[in-house]
């Protein structure tokens, strides 16, 4: 099986893409992140891609960017220039075998490969969260969805779920769900969710 790392920029590229295509008169839509409208959501995907590739080129540093203070670009092309520029540091921190080294992230040290599979999560589902808001689509690689579907479990322990934690509990999904809805179900979103059913 392929390794996170390897799907990472794929993924990021896409990301951009979709980025590029979300003009500015959507960005007081709602998503499901309900703390977050299309411009919140822009902002958080540019504020922690580029967060979690300083710490991806410089693995034991201690030195990162604010995320949460970041501001994206509002114009929608070079949001998307924006991200790609993050999608080559990361690609350059891969070929450099930070899969094999430890990381610090917020306190003690992960390993790498943990790192970027919980980032290839992070888009995937972020990626989901904006084409849902935009009506735009959003079709990443099916080995990148199945490599995180095996993943996660590992990483979104209970400890990070509730009401006042980053992620809801698991929504049941159908058998015949595909492997992004269960992702996506997986981190306590609705995969049907609409804009009309936002609260």
């Amino acid at each position: 099986m392929t390794t996170p790392g390897e799907h990472l920029t794929t993924v990021l590229d896409q990301l951009a893409d979709l980025i590029a295509q979300v003009q500015p008169e959507q960005y007081d839509a709602p998503t499901p992140c309900p703390e977050f409208d299309v411009a919140d959501l822009r902002n958080h995907i540019l504020g922690w891609a580029d967060f979690f590739a300083t710490a991806l080129a410089d693995p034991q540093g201690t030195e990162r960017p604010a995320a949460d203070a970041y501001l994206a670009a509002e114009a929608p092309g070079q949001a998307a220039d924006d991200l790609r520029a993050v999608s080559r540091q990361v690609a350059a921190a891969v070929r450099g075998g930070v899969a094999q080294q430890q990381v610090t992230l917020f306190g003690a040290p992960m390993p790498g490969s943990a790192t970027l599979g919980m980032c290839l999560g992070e888009y995937l589902v972020h990626g989901h969260d904006l084409a849902q808001a935009t009506g735009l689509p959003w079709n990443p690689p099916a080995e990148a969805v199945s490599v995180t579907l095996a993943f996660m479990p590992s990483m979104l322990t209970d400890e990070f779920r509730g009401p006042d934690k980053s992620f809801g509990h698991p929504v049941e999904v159908p058998a015949s769900a595909s492997d992004l809805d269960r992702l996506v179900a997986f981190t306590g979103r609705d995969p049907g969710w609409k804009a009309g059913s936002a609260s």
